[in-house]
């Protein structure tokens, strides 16, 4: 089933596909985020310890291995949602600047899961979840040479491919999704505007 909402800046596409008794979800969204740029966006999304601020579905995140300066790889326990299992995820998370043609540049940050010997599935007491998310950020700018924040906005298109790992009752996860995934980008849009704007704009 392919489930499509718009609500002012918000849109939401949303396919869900049954796999061994296990009901897999998979979204696009996009919105508008006013008074931030993508690399502002990019960054809040990427950051460790800023995601504990705005997304409270986490109950605690790990690092585990640095790969490089844009890119590394962690463990994420989610907070428990009844009646299901708790979850744990292990991703890598990296950041990039695309090139292209825009004046100001068009970040993207993918997480993907992954394995890691620091913990393997099935020891750390919690059902496995597998992700694929990605967050694109373009930077659009009323005026060619913006000054204020009131002349930028970020176009923010997210997807988000989830596996829960194990049985969820189909019921919760369809409820979980559509109240979660609106949720998320009204929190990290309010977060990343509060956060940066009394800071420099940044590219």
């Amino acid at each position: 089933a392919v489930v499509s909402t718009q609500s002012g800046h918000y849109g939401r596409d949303r396919k869900e596909e049954e796999k061994n008794n296990v009901l897999m979800d998979y979204l696009v969204a996009t919105t508008i985020v006013e008074g931030v740029t993508a690399a502002e966006m990019a960054d809040v999304f990427h950051s460790k310890e800023l995601k504990l601020k705005w997304d409270h579905t986490i109950e605690a995140d790990k690092l585990l291995e640095t790969l490089d300066e844009h890119c590394a790889v962690y463990h994420q326990i989610l907070k428990r949602v009844w009646p299901t299992a708790q979850r744990d995820m292990v991703y890598a998370s990296h950041k990039q600047q695309l090139e292209g043609e825009e004046i100001h540049p068009t970040w993207i940050v993918c997480n993907v899961s992954c394995e890691h010997p620091s913990t393997p599935e099935g020891t750390s007491g919690y059902t496995r979840a597998t992700i694929e998310v990605v967050l694109y950020c373009q930077t659009i700018c009323d005026k060619p040479n913006p000054t204020s924040r009131s002349d930028i906005k970020c176009k923010v298109t997210y997807s988000a491919s989830v596996n829960p790992g194990g049985w969820a009752p189909s019921a919760a996860v369809r409820a979980i999704s559509q109240r979660e995934y609106p949720k998320f980008l009204k929190k990290i849009s309010s977060f990343t505007i509060d956060h940066v704007k009394k800071s420099p704009i940044k590219f």
